[in-house]
């Protein structure tokens, strides 16, 4: 069990993702839970859990099964698609975000680019103090590991002013309803 208060640490090798617990801390937006962050596919006992937290941000359907479905599939451990979740000391997930090979919002205006931030979500009580960030940081970390150089994410304007934030930038070539940002990983 990793000590409250030690520093961040990221372990990686192979295809085994782990993020030792970060203990809460003062932020102008909140605090920030201590919490693990790992790869889905080695707790797969989260799956039903991220895909009814993934349905209720979304509000999509009379009932969350095909979005369990959905983040069954997304739990990869080699290739894409990868999900990355966010657990409370208690092992409930806090929030996920798949790293996966296309965006199918952007999927004809956006041919071959590689790979896509898609189905991020954060539980509602522990937004806005900073684990949306830290995931994205470490989808980041997880592209650059499988030999990516540049990640994309498709936005709403209300969450690209997120990713704005957290250094991405908006793509030129790009021309549709959703914001196309990328940033390079390498």
């Amino acid at each position: 069990m990793p000590i409250p208060g030690a520093p961040l640490r990221w372990i990686s090798r192979a295809t085994r993702l782990t993020l030792t617990a970060v203990a809460g801390y003062s932020s102008a937006v909140g605090e920030r839970p201590a919490l693990f962050l790992g790869l889905l596919a080695d707790q797969p006992e989260l799956i039903a859990e991220v895909g009814v937290l993934r349905w209720r941000a979304r509000g999509d359907g009379p009932t969350p099964g095909p979005w369990i479905e959905a983040t069954a599939r997304d739990a990869g451990r080699e290739g894409l698609p990868l999900t990355l979740v966010a657990m409370d000391l208690d092992g409930h997930a806090i929030g996920a975000v798949t790293l996966g090979p296309t965006d199918e919002s952007v999927a004809d205006a956006c041919p071959g680019l590689r790979p896509w931030v898609v189905r991020m979500v954060v539980r509602p009580g522990e937004r806005r103090c900073g684990i949306g960030r830290l995931m994205i940081a470490a989808a980041e970390d997880l592209a650059r590991e499988h030999g990516h150089d540049r990640i994309w994410v498709a936005a709403e304007e209300d969450d690209a002013s997120f990713y704005r934030e957290c250094g991405w930038a908006e793509d030129p070539s790009y021309d549709g309803p959703a914001a196309v940002l990328a940033k390079p990983v390498r």
